[in-house]
């Protein structure tokens, strides 16, 4: 949350300069005048005109925050929110990034993190680069060479990037955040690390057999595992009316013998092994993520999976099964 002067002796809070739209974003404003706010991003704009109580104003602008996107073309964007606050006497406008996502208390956003790039397919590192940030990459035993990428949320193609990988690539983000930008609302969410230095690390995994999935995660990043396949699972349901028949032949004869549709729907268990607590934590994501796709022949399917509760157990090492549910089918209609 950020602090600033409002009509000469008052002060105004708002949304941090990065920002969850599925997390509250609160504007808070010492006022007895009438407030109007103004939330505009990709060519919309809204207007929410508020009034005093007991000297201040509240407004949450999430909502409209959740509004500039599309699930079509947006979701794995971070949106440049533009808000004007104004009274009668004064007014006050500031910018702040939204993401598609939320954040929860003790997670930390665009954190350093050692992830599993299975080159053997398809793959992307999600990064958030702030205003000013430097992004600087190397691989294997080579020095660092900096990247030029726009500000907001990047989704790095690494094959194209360091193609010549043979055991791991190293990603790091060099930002100087002022101290008061993320302040409030959760420890160290937005903190940088060290001296300000964001360093991930890429280990390469060459495996090609498993079950290959990418999901959105809470925080806007695209996430990729490739999983051992396990039992599969039909279950068959009828569909549609009953369709009644008369049946004879020169022995036997019935009446309103019954026929009916189905459908069907297969699902597939699928295993990560022996993985540690950072990896089970980043594989639970999957469990909140709406949009999750299965790589099949060279295409992205959307999937979905079986709810259910997930057991975290605090050991150093555990599995971490999952069942996907494949598209749901009406195998024959009468």
């Amino acid at each position: 949350m950020r602090t600033a002067i409002f009509e000469n002796n008052h002060q105004i809070w708002y949304p941090d300069a990065v920002c969850f739209c599925f997390n509250p974003q609160e504007i808070t404003v010492q006022t007895n005048n009438t407030v109007t706010i103004s939330i505009a991003a990709n060519g919309k704009k809204y207007t929410d005109v508020r009034s005093s109580y007991s000297g201040k104003v509240y407004a949450d602008i999430s909502c409209y925050m959740r509004s500039f996107f599309s699930v079509d073309t947006s979701l794995l964007q971070s949106i440049r929110v533009s808000v004007t606050v104004s009274t009668s006497v004064d007014n006050f406008s500031f910018t702040t990034d939204s993401i598609w996502g939320a954040i929860n208390i003790g997670e930390v956003f665009n954190a350093p993190r050692v992830v599993r790039w299975f080159r053997k397919f398809p793959f992307t590192f999600s990064l958030f680069v702030a205003e000013g940030a430097t992004v600087r990459f190397r691989y294997d035993q080579n020095r660092y060479v900096t990247k030029n990428l726009s500000a907001g949320l990047n989704h790095i193609n690494v094959a194209g990037l360091v193609p010549s990988a043979k055991d791991f690539a190293v990603i790091r983000l060099d930002e100087d955040l002022p101290a008061s930008t993320f302040e409030y609302t959760f420890d160290n969410t937005f903190t940088p690390i060290g001296d300000g230095a964001v360093i991930n690390r890429l280990v390469v995994d060459s495996s090609e057999c498993g079950i290959y999935l990418r999901w959105i995660d809470r925080h806007g990043f695209y996430q990729y595992w490739l999983f051992q396949i396990g039992d599969n699972i039909l279950q068959v349901s009828t569909n549609g009316e009953l369709l009644y028949q008369t049946f004879s032949d020169n022995k036997y004869a019935y009446y309103g013998v019954s026929r009916q549709s189905k459908k069907m729907q297969k699902s597939i268990k699928a295993c990560a092994t022996l993985i540690d607590q950072d990896t089970f934590d980043m594989l639970s994501t999957l469990h909140t993520s709406p949009l999750i796709d299965l790589y099949h022949e060279g295409k992205w399917f959307p999937v979905r999976l079986a709810t259910g509760t997930v057991n975290h157990l605090r050991k150093p090492l555990q599995d971490f099964e999952i069942e996907i549910m494949l598209p749901e089918i009406i195998s024959q209609i009468l």
